[in-house]
């Protein structure tokens, strides 16, 4: 049995990665009418540091920043500082503006990286994942070919996740890896269609990580026919970086099934980062993987589109759509 859990193949350390508002002014003896949208707008944002929660001990612990409530019963979050969501109140999901002990901000909290041991003894990063919006708040998305060799063996569970890696740091530490969902074609046969996994994570005595770092959106059954062009950030932690690489592109299709991106950058540990569309980056269409598990060079990345059988993986995770 190998002792190393990671597969040998793909962009994991084995191979190559990657209302408007309608309003009717009108003037009769001075009198304005205005018409506003129905949902209410939240509150301010507020500013967390890591260095802030370090001291405290633990990881920040915000109110929910996506529009989803609590999971019943959930307590409170308590800690030190409060994340919120950044710029004006939208509908749909958000995500908090964190600082690192530099004050920097930390550009994609809720994007991180796979780490091949547990959450007290991480060792190395060999993969890249995303948190996702879910009633339960703990998924987490990569690639199928990061947790599961594709030849009938169970998923492997028991490493950990760092979301908001960054400078080779962990901002709101690493959670550990409980359980993973995994669609049967990739699990019974290795289905490069079937290349993505949803994987729940958690951290003792802390709020669920969507409360923590926000969620993304996941955009199921995005159109598939090919020469679709699609602007893109994909974003994924290169072996050995100690910070996200990002490119950006526009996203064809290599057929009905699988994204193709032209743009140099990702390299091995790129599987399974986001590739990111919609407003302001807030949903991800893809996951580095599918096709040769990602792409066997570095100038070249494929991902397998999000279709009926991720959906179904997401859904036996907790996930809601």
């Amino acid at each position: 049995m190998r002792t190393d859990p990671r597969p040998r193949d793909g962009r994991s350390r084995p191979r190559w990665r990657l209302p408007g508002l309608l309003a009717a002014a009108l003037a009769a003896s001075a009198a304005l009418v205005l018409t506003v949208p129905s949902w209410t707008p939240a509150p301010p944002p507020q500013v967390a540091t890591a260095a802030s929660a370090t001291a405290a001990g633990s990881a920040a612990t915000p109110a929910p920043p996506t529009s989803a409530p609590a999971p019943a019963g959930t307590p409170a979050p308590v800690g030190p500082a409060t994340v919120a969501p950044a710029g004006p109140a939208v509908p749909g999901p958000s995500l908090p503006v964190v600082t690192g002990a530099d004050g920097t901000p930390v550009a994609r909290p809720a994007t991180g990286a796979l780490f091949d041991g547990p959450a007290d003894d991480p060792g190395d990063h060999f993969c890249s994942g995303s948190v996702v919006e879910s009633a339960t708040g703990d998924l987490v998305v990569t690639a199928a070919h990061c947790v599961a060799d594709g030849d009938g063996t169970p998923a492997r569970t028991g490493m950990s996740f760092a979301p908001g890696y960054d400078d080779g740091t962990a901002p709101f530490g690493y959670w550990t890896v409980t359980a993973a969902a995994v669609p049967p074609g990739w699990l019974e046969s290795g289905d490069p269609d079937s290349d993505v996994a949803f994987l729940t994570v958690s951290r003792p005595d802390g709020p669920p990580i969507q409360q923590v770092t926000g969620a993304y959106r996941i955009a199921f059954g995005a159109p598939g026919t090919d020469g679709d062009d699609t602007p893109v950030t994909a974003v994924g932690y290169n072996d050995g970086d100690d910070d996200a690489t990002t490119v950006s592109g526009t996203a064809g299709t290599l057929d009905e099934d699988q994204w193709q991106l032209d743009q140099p950058g990702l390299d091995q540990g790129a599987s399974g980062g986001p590739w990111l569309t919609g407003p302001d980056d807030s949903e991800i269409l893809a996951v580095t993987g599918g096709y040769q598990q990602g792409g066997d060079s570095p100038d070249v990345s494929y991902g397998a589109d999000l279709g009926p059988a991720a959906q179904a993986a997401y859904r036996s995770a907790g996930g809601t759509d």
